[in-house]
């Protein structure tokens, strides 16, 4: 079986442009598909073309890429010289649509050509289809050659040849005679020879009327026909062209097929030509080209629009993760600057009349300040600081801080309110509300070095859909307006881009902190609203804070706790895990007066609230170890002491006492890090609201018989014993509540050590001590001390010969306030 012929490749280039992407792109898929091609210069194809050797007998591929000068000029050349090619318009992606609208509605190109664009797997489906349909045609050639060579042999016909050609005739007079599409023979002089009832159909001309005349004086359409075979090279055999006609004032589209006709001499007889109607197939290919064009047109928009939104995504997500961080950060920055800042206070009042010391003192104090502000904005950003909100005027709010922005702002800046009338109430946290005003004025003065005009301005305001479709976690509907204007040197998109991460700033270093639009940003979000910058360079910026309208009654916001800083005589529980913000916490209250119990985590702090001791307030942490966690302590609290009230404290409070970046219903809290005097009114303040319900604090047991009276008492000096920590620090605070002076110890090697000291009144120690037992240091205790008296405490039954010891009691656990207060009781009568 000999292998089909290669058809015959040739792309035309520019002028040195065969190492362009598009014509590299080209020539790579030719060769992968195992095709033989020729470059040709975009200069030479004039005398390419007028070869007929080359391409004039054999159907070929013709290649145009991008970068050829005039294309579709070019186009139409290759058409009219070899218009059994088939031609491919290969252009760049981006230039694909304006190409097609160059074509038109009939570009003139004939019917075997087609538009690709430069890309590798669009190129090898639109090369095979073109070779395979080439190859088809060759093969129609071949066998219709074959035909006609076998019908111009002489030789003798017999009957049933007659009657196979009679027969023949009549089946080609029936198909030409029925063919929808006008078929008209013409001579040299184009003249009508042959005119078929579908040319009738079609152009609206008789068959008796057409035979005989010339074309031309058939009706205007003929122009079109004519001009084609005035393209028509001479030597060619057929031509095809698309032209637009008009056919009694409608306006058709046809498609036109020239054949010469010659005789056995090669004499011109002739030309053959068919006309098609090919309007409806023009205009569907239209209509597909204008869909095309809408559906790239929308998918361009939607592809813009999911790009924007993954923008927003990717920045929300960004946020998120930073703001994740800077919590987690600020946590343990707050204690710290808690413990350097109650620490510093009490050096404060500890100090004498010393100004150098004094003058250090307050700029450490200072710094403190500072960072808690920065912590507090680092906190607002990852919307993490627990909010207190009201329903609130922001009109109402802008107006009392007046006074507070002219003096932030200074008089070189001219400020103007405007204030809407009937504004709505939003449901937001009054002090951070003026945090955020703040900063936000204070940086729209840094960008007004020279003066200028701030502006602020409140209004109702309706987001809808359209607006709140690309901003991740904003739902449509009516929302109070704030913006803030200036007429400073604005920001250029990629600053406003990135405006709102902690820690960026175009100040000058050590001019601004980078957090004020980051805690702005945070306040927005947790407050369930949205910010926006809108700024230009040269003309201001101008930001717009967008908080959700709130149907409830608008409130007054309460005012700053003020006053002097007051102590006083109650029972404080301080629960705290960090020793050294305890042990601050604890000397500053009693500095205040009050008496203080401590605990280092919830469970210990309720085995002091199970005893039955008095405790007023209860000031614990939010975060803290352990499986009872703070919010439980709290709750079981109230249930033993009624009237108790409770302050929590925190750095960071996650999601204890805080949903929805909201503090709870009727919770208390003190944010860390605090100075003293922010304890202490906040303290006196709850202890003035919450007292106590009758019976609910510890009533004094009635005075034993020959008890001695408390102002003879001298205090019992005891050692308590016991190797579980919390238990034994809960004992000793119990005890020194008692008027007692305890100290501690976990192992009965510890407690020798101290017994050898001397000085002891009371052995209290635990059974089950690691090493030597309970009983055994107490058989020691009592030889080493004669006076020495003894309690065996445990969780277990009493030994057995525990009450034959002399000077020994037994205490079982666990033990109440009352049982200790009464023990201690005998002990001194004894």
């Amino acid at each position: 079986m000999t292998r089909e012929r290669a058809a015959q490749v040739l792309v035309f280039v520019a002028r040195g442009g065969a190492g362009d992407d598009a014509s590299l792109a080209v020539q790579q898929t030719l060769a992968s598909m195992g095709e033989q091609f020729r470059l040709v210069a975009e200069d030479d194809a004039e005398d390419e073309l007028a070869q007929p050797g080359q391409a004039g007998a054999e159907p070929c591929l013709i290649v145009l890429l991008p970068a050829v000068q005039s294309p579709l000029q070019l186009a139409r050349k290759v058409h009219r010289a070899r218009a059994e090619c088939h031609l491919v318009i290969v252009q760049e992606p981006a230039q694909l649509d304006s190409f097609r609208q160059a074509l038109g509605v009939a570009p003139m190109l004939g019917r075997h050509w087609s538009l690709v664009a430069a890309d590798g797997p669009a190129l090898r489906t639109a090369f095979g289809q073109a070779l395979s349909a080439l190859r088809q045609r060759r093969q129609l050639r071949t066998t219709l050659s074959r035909v006609n060579a076998r019908l111009a042999e002489t030789r003798a016909v017999s009957l049933s040849d007659y009657q196979r050609l009679v027969a023949s005739e009549h089946h080609l007079a029936h198909f030409l005679r029925n063919s929808r599409n006008a078929i008209i023979g013409l001579d040299p002089e184009m003249r009508v020879l042959f005119w078929s009832e579908g040319s009738e159909d079609l152009l609206g001309v008789a068959a008796g009327a057409a035979v005989g005349r010339p074309l031309l004086a058939l009706g205007a359409w003929s122009g079109g026909v004519v001009r084609a075979m005035q393209e028509m090279r001479p030597d060619a055999i057929k031509h095809a062209v698309e032209f637009q006609a008009d056919l009694d004032g409608r306006e058709v589209a046809l498609e036109c097929l020239l054949t010469r006709t010659s005789d056995a001499t090669g004499a011109f007889l002739g030309t053959s030509l068919m006309l098609r109607d090919v309007t409806a197939r023009r205009r569907t290919q239209d209509q597909l080209r204008e869909a095309n064009l809408n559906l790239q047109q929308v998918v361009s928009e939607r592809t813009q629009e999911l790009e924007k939104s993954q923008l927003a995504l990717v920045q929300a997500q960004k946020l998120e993760a930073i703001g994740r961080l800077t919590g987690g950060v600020a946590h343990d920055f707050n204690n710290l600057l808690q413990v350097i800042g109650s620490n510093l206070q009490l050096l404060q009042a500890s100090l004498g009349p010393q100004p150098d010391a004094e003058r250090l003192l307050r700029a450490a104090l200072a710094a403190v300040d500072r960072g808690a502000k920065l912590s507090s904005q680092l906190l607002a950003f990852a919307r993490r600081q627990p909010l207190n909100p009201m329903p609130l005027n922001i009109s109402r709010q802008v107006q009392r801080m007046d006074e507070l922005l002219r003096r932030a702002l200074g008089e070189d800046l001219q400020v103007e309110t405007v204030l809407a009338a009937g504004l709505w109430t939003t449901q937001v946290d009054a002090n951070q509300l003026e945090n955020v005003i703040l900063n936000l004025a204070i940086n729209a003065r840094d960008a007004m070095p020279d003066g200028g005009q701030l502006t602020i301005e409140t209004a109702n305001a309706v987001l809808d859909e359209q607006y709140t479709d690309d901003i991740p976690d904003l739902s449509p509907g009516q929302y109070v307006m704030l913006a803030i204007s200036d007429t400073g040197h604005g920001m250029p998109p990629d600053v406003v881009a990135r405006a709102f991460e902690p820690f960026f700033t175009t100040k000058p270093e050590g001019k601004g902190t980078g957090l004020g639009m980051s805690m702005a940003y945070g306040f927005a979000k947790q407050s369930g609203g949205h910010i926006r910058i809108y700024s230009e360079v040269g003309a201001g910026t101008t930001i717009k804070l967008y908080l959700p309208r709130s149907f409830a009654k608008e409130v007054e916001p309460p005012p700053a706790h003020a006053g002097p800083v007051e102590g006083g005589s109650e029972t404080v529980l301080v629960v705290e895990d960090d020793a050294a913000v305890q042990a601050a916490v604890v000397q500053t209250l009693q500095n205040l007066g009050y008496g203080v119990l401590r605990a280092n985590d919830a469970q210990a702090a309720l085995s002091i609230l199970q005893s039955g001791v008095r405790v007023d307030l209860l000031f614990t942490d939010v975060v803290m170890p352990g499986p009872l966690r703070s919010t439980e302590l709290a709750r079981q609290a109230r249930h033993i002491l009624p009237g108790i009230a409770v302050l929590f404290t925190s750095g960071y409070t996650q999601n204890a006492i805080v949903h929805g970046g909201r503090l709870d219903p009727g919770v208390e809290l003190l944010s860390k890090p605090y100075r003293q005097e922010d304890l202490a009114r906040r303290i006196r303040d709850l202890l003035s609201r919450h007292r106590p319900v009758p019976g609910n604090a510890r009533q004094a047991a009635p005075a034993a018989p020959g008890a001695t009276p408390a102002a003879d008492r001298r205090a019992l000096r005891v050692l308590m014993v016991d190797d579980q920590g919390d238990l034994r620090d809960t004992s000793i605070q119990l005890l020194q509540m008692l008027g007692c002076e305890a100290i501690g110890a976990a192992t009965a090697r510890e407690a020798r050590a101290l017994l050898v000291e001397g000085g002891f009144d009371v052995l209290v120690t635990d059974i089950n001590l690691p090493g030597e037992s309970g009983l055994e240091l107490a058989d020691h205790a009592r030889r080493a001390d004669a006076k020495l008296k003894v309690v065996i405490s445990s969780g277990y039954d009493a030994p057995p010969d525990a009450a034959n010891q002399p000077r020994t009691w037994y205490l079982a656990k666990p033990y109440s306030y009352e049982e200790l207060e009464r023990l201690l009781e005998e002990i001194r009568r004894n």
